[in-house]
């Protein structure tokens, strides 16, 4: 008696893979690393929640760490509740380090083949206020608040930042690489700035322009601030 035929199992199914973005903020340690971590040791106490609940890529290319050296950063930087979500300059990998990047992608990832494509450039309009609390992140163009933008509240624009009213919370402005973007505001009482990969705290840009209209911008890879009176 012959025995039925079954059908051939269906072949497996590949995985889907999904791109995302994230926020991360970058660290770049510099020798000497005690002078450093005093540096970072002192925004912290200024500004304890700095980097609560946020991603950070540590960038040592410049240190070239050895891996028992660069265990001892991340160690370090672990006490301060510092989360490390990848490398960038190091050397391969270790088993227990985080994942290197590049350019804020995975290094495993460059072989895949990629499909130019133009981005699309859009802005975006908040017609009120940004309240503590809430992060408004635009990462194909400008972004116009024309109310105020509170304490606690967080501004993410791959191109500029114009805000009609008070600044008093976060504004990162160039988030899609772009070193020309700017922030203006009416009233200049931020908690962070940042422009593309370059970030600065309340701490690190003086009185001088509190309360007043300002402009920041990018200069020679340095953040700038002036008036805008």
């Amino acid at each position: 008696m012959t025995s039925p035929t079954l059908p051939d199992s269906p072949p497996p199914r590949l995985p889907a893979l999904r791109g995302r973005a994230f926020k991360a903020l970058a660290l770049t340690p510099e020798m000497p690393l005690s002078d450093w971590f005093a540096g970072l040791d002192a925004a912290l106490k200024r500004s304890p929640t700095l980097f609560d609940g946020r991603a950070v890529i540590l960038d040592v290319a410049a240190l070239k760490p050895e891996p028992d050296a660069l265990r001892t950063l991340l160690a370090d930087l672990r006490r301060r509740r510092i989360r490390i979500l990848g490398l960038e300059g190091a050397e391969a990998g270790d088993d227990g380090l985080p994942p290197l990047l590049a350019n804020g992608r995975p290094t495993q990832n460059l072989d895949l083949p990629v499909i130019p494509t133009e981005p699309e450039t859009t802005s975006l309009t908040i017609e009120g206020s940004v309240r503590s609390g809430q992060s408004i992140v635009h990462r194909t163009g400008d972004v116009t608040v024309m109310g105020s933008v509170s304490s606690g509240a967080e501004i993410l624009a791959g191109g500029s930042i114009h805000i009609y009213g008070a600044l008093r919370g976060r504004a990162i402005a160039g988030a899609a690489r772009n070193p020309r973007a700017r922030i203006c505001c009416r009233k200049f009482e931020p908690e962070l700035l940042g422009i593309d990969r370059l970030v600065r705290t309340a701490e690190d840009m003086g009185t001088h322009l509190r309360g007043r209209p300002a402009q920041i911008w990018l200069d020679g890879g340095a953040i700038r601030m002036a008036s805008l009176d």
